[in-house]
């Protein structure tokens, strides 16, 4: 395994006797601390991969990548070596796009298909209008990271000053998105909510077109955040799906 694949991954802990590694993709502007917390939650079923993107946190050096063709292949470049087990893939926001089309990459190059793939506060790629990828992601993005980060108030305009350009790329990848229709996936989709997301319940159903496979839509307390303030009911329905298929 070489350094550049494991930059992919961080706050990762190899659980060699996890029947599962799940892969977690984190909202625009986010990075992998987001779901730092959850190996401990889901041992010993899943072998928890945060996934660390270029722009971001232990990668803040390097330039985001604004596109999502050229980020999926060298995501999948890099993950492939951790596909020697069964896995699933979970994303939110921004990353449950990437991770959709991450499965769609992998498939095409004739690699295993996640045991399921897991979608939060995003609605259906191919339901998605242009004009509601503009101007919500780095509002968002930007309203989080300035009231959530540790840091003294003089700071933080440094600190966003540094962030300014990921934020930018990950809205140009949102917004520049086209939908490009294939083959519904075989894998199970489970796609999640806040109660006062502005993902609505009926964009979140859409992706029930994409998969042929078994799917369930689910709402927990909390905003389009609601990972980041009351992650334990998406957890705890991470792995009753996982247990399900073990």
């Amino acid at each position: 395994m070489t350094a550049a694949e494991e930059a992919w991954l961080a706050f990762h802990v190899p659980r060699p006797e996890a029947p599962f590694r799940l892969f977690c993709l984190s909202h625009a502007g986010g990075g992998a601390s987001l779901f730092h917390p959850w190996s401990a939650e889901l041992a010993p079923l899943a072998e928890v991969c945060p996934v660390q993107l270029p722009g971001r946190e232990s990668r803040i050096r390097e330039p985001a990548v604004p596109s999502i063709r050229p980020l999926v292949a060298r995501l999948a470049d890099a993950l492939t070596v951790y596909l020697d087990r069964r896995y699933a893939i979970f994303g939110h926001s921004m990353g449950a796009l990437i991770g959709f089309e991450l499965t769609r990459e992998l498939r095409r190059r004739g690699l295993p298909m996640p045991a399921h793939l897991f979608v939060a506060s995003y609605c259906a790629p191919h339901l998605q209008r242009r004009e509601d990828r503009a101007g919500t992601v780095r509002h968002e993005a930007t309203k989080r990271l300035t009231g959530a980060l540790a840091v003294p108030a003089e700071m933080k305009g440094e600190l966003l000053e540094l962030l300014v350009p990921t934020l930018e790329a990950d809205t140009r990848l949102c917004e520049e998105y086209e939908y490009v229709e294939e083959e519904a996936l075989s894998c199970p989709i489970s796609a999640f909510r806040g109660n006062t997301d502005y993902v609505p319940d009926e964009d979140l159903a859409g992706w029930r077109a994409l998969t042929r496979g078994a799917f369930q839509t689910q709402t927990f307390l909390g905003d389009h955040f609601f990972l980041r303030e009351t992650p334990r009911g998406a957890i705890q329905a991470v792995r009753r799906a996982l247990s399900k298929s073990a």
